[in-house]
């Protein structure tokens, strides 16, 4: 979910939407645009739109308005439709340049990201010991490859991930830890 303020003017309404970049395309119920937009006339589309199981839905017009979230402010074209939620799609999402992060909506210019952890030594078949002290249990990933050559004790260069030939075989090297990704 997220709040965006919507509207031509200065006083803008409010809405919590649900957040859907799966979805190229923003929604807006017929009631919430009775209730708040009506003022406006919509402006004819031939834009079919469909659910994710190919079911059509009804599609009344469209409305054009300023979306507002964070200090940020973009364009938007709201389809408004029968029924349904207030649905934040992706055209949406990337004008209004946010982010999903640690399951929340974000600005992209609020993305941190910290200093990448290294491998310091491997403690055993799946478990590593990283350059601030903590150990990480890496046997959540992908099956190594028959050919894959455990590291030595000591680690000198930094991992590398490769192409894979198959899902099962992505990593060459010992892994480096970067906070919620690994390479």
């Amino acid at each position: 979910m997220c709040t965006v303020d919507l509207g031509l003017s200065p006083a803008n309404q409010s809405f919590e939407m649900i957040v859907d970049t799966g979805s190229s395309v923003s929604l807006l119920p017929a009631h919430v645009y009775e209730t708040y937009f009506s003022h406006i006339p919509l402006k004819p589309t031939k834009v079919p739109l469909v659910t994710y199981s190919r079911q059509r839905i009804p599609v009344l017009g469209k409305l054009h308005l300023r979306a507002f979230h964070d200090g940020n402010t973009a364009s938007a074209t709201l389809f408004i439709v029968k029924s349904g939620s207030i649905l934040l799609g992706l055209d949406l999402f990337e004008a209004l340049e946010m982010v999903i992060m640690r399951n929340r909506v974000v600005l992209k210019s609020e993305q941190t990201f910290s200093e990448p952890l290294k491998v310091t030594k491997q403690k055993g078949p799946h478990s590593y010991t990283l350059d601030n002290g903590k150990t990480w249990d890496a046997s959540h990933l992908s099956v190594l490859p028959e050919t894959f050559t455990p590291p030595s004790e000591e680690v000198t260069e930094p991992a590398t991930v490769h192409g894979a030939q198959s899902r099962n075989q992505r990593i060459r090297k010992q892994p480096v830890w970067i906070e919620d990704y690994v390479t």
